[in-house]
C-alpha cells in the first residue's frame, strides 16, 4: 500500500497553526492587480476577466455567508452581469470587486478574532485563519489566468 499525499486542506490547516492570519492579510493587500497593470490585452481576456470576476464574487459570498450576524455596517456592492461588459468596464470592476472581496476578509479576520466563524472553502467550513491561506492560494491563481491574457513585447 501506498501513502497518500496530504489533502491540500490539512496541509492549509498545518500551515495556519504557524501562520500570522494578519501577515497573510498585509501580502495580499500589497499585491498589485493584474488588471490595473499597463499594457494591450490577448482576444480572450474579457472572457478570462468575466470568468475570474465572478469567482472573485463567489468568494465574497462564501465570507459573507460566513459572516451572517456579523455584516452590520459593511457596505454591500450593487452588481451588473458581466457578460454585458466591455473589456474596459470589466478591468473597474474586478478592481472595485477586489477592493471589497478584501474589506470582507477583514471583516472575517477581525470578527473571528472574537467569535467562532467558519468560511466555507474546499469542501468545508474552516476557521478564517484556513481560509485567508486558502484564498492567498485561490487568487493567486486567479491572478496567473489574468496575466496569462497579457500582451508580451
Amino acid at each position: 500500500m501506498t501513502t497518500r499525499d496530504p489533502h491540500p486542506l490539512d496541509l492549509l490547516r498545518e500551515e495556519a497553526r504557524h501562520a500570522d492570519p494578519r501577515a497573510v492579510q498585509r501580502d495580499l493587500n500589497a499585491r498589485p492587480l493584474p488588471t490595473l497593470e499597463p499594457g494591450t490585452w490577448r482576444a480572450g481576456a474579457e472572457e478570462t476577466l468575466r470568468d475570474c470576476t465572478g469567482m472573485e464574487r463567489k468568494i465574497q459570498m462564501e465570507m459573507r455567508i460566513g459572516l451572517e450576524g456579523h455584516l452590520d455596517g459593511l457596505p454591500l456592492r450593487r452588481t451588473a452581469p458581466l457578460a454585458d461588459m466591455t473589456l474596459p468596464e470589466l478591468l473597474t470592476e474586478h478592481a472595485e470587486g477586489r477592493r471589497m472581496l478584501l474589506c470582507l476578509l477583514d471583516r472575517l479576520l477581525t470578527v473571528g478574532e472574537a467569535h467562532d466563524i467558519r468560511a466555507w472553502t474546499m469542501g468545508e467550513e474552516v476557521p478564517p485563519a484556513v481560509y485567508v491561506l486558502a484564498l492567498r492560494g485561490r487568487l493567486a491563481r486567479l491572478d496567473g489566468f489574468i496575466h496569462e491574457e497579457r500582451v508580451t513585447p
